[in-house]
């Protein structure tokens, strides 16, 4: 059961967790012992010298690595010193290889959420977008929602923002957060009223469909 849809800290935790990639880790320990694995071109870490390299490596491992279960991290993020252009390029690469291959899109979006959204609108794509580490405001919320987004939320997240979430919408993450995904979720659980196994329940329900439903 799928509990943690985006960390970066490679745990015994393997069964219940998608550890996210980029190509520079492809020799660590953590990619080579992950058990479900998304990979993408990180806004932080794409170059014009590697974008290419960068696309294809993405392209070839998830056609023959049966771990790669989504596409991402990736997306664009204004506060980063990467050229906006390169990085939406590098965003819609991600997406190609994404519908290609029938793989859930993972997206990393730092005040950038209007241009998402945008693009999903002229694209309308057939696989799921998954905004991961959402923080923002019921309003935000709303509007990613009413466009088709699943929402993952972290340690740090507006309670108001997840009350207002769909059930069928709502993933959870530890992204660099070192702690347990249990206690996320069972924090989360108290704000939505609900029991943890109930709020597990939900969430593997989720999962079961983004990621294991080809």
């Amino acid at each position: 059961m799928i509990k943690d849809i985006h960390s970066h800290s490679v745990t015994g935790m393997q069964e219940t967790t998608v550890y996210s990639f980029c190509m520079k880790d492809k020799d660590t320990s953590g990619f080579i012992s992950a058990e479900y694995i998304s990979i993408g071109i990180h806004p932080w870490y794409v170059t014009a010298e590697d974008i290419d390299l960068q696309t294809e490596w993405i392209k070839q491992t998830a056609k023959n690595d049966r771990r790669i279960i989504a596409i991402g991290e990736c997306g664009t993020d204004k506060l980063c010193d990467t050229d906006i252009t390169l990085q939406t390029e590098a965003f819609h690469n991600c997406i190609a290889i994404s519908e290609e291959l029938k793989l859930p899109l993972i997206i990393h979006s730092v005040k950038t959420s209007n241009e998402i959204i945008k693009t999903r609108k002229s694209i309308s794509p057939v696989q799921p977008w998954i905004i991961h580490g959402f923080r923002g405001k019921p309003e935000l919320a709303m509007q990613y929602i009413s466009n088709g987004f699943f929402l993952s939320f972290g340690k740090s997240y507006n309670t108001e923002s997840l009350k207002i979430t769909p059930w069928e919408k709502i993933l959870f993450e530890t992204d660099e957060y070192t702690g347990n995904i249990s206690d996320i979720i069972t924090h989360a659980a108290d704000t939505l009223n609900i029991s943890t196994d109930e709020l597990n329940k939900i969430i593997s329900e989720n999962a079961k469909y983004l990621f294991f439903n080809r």
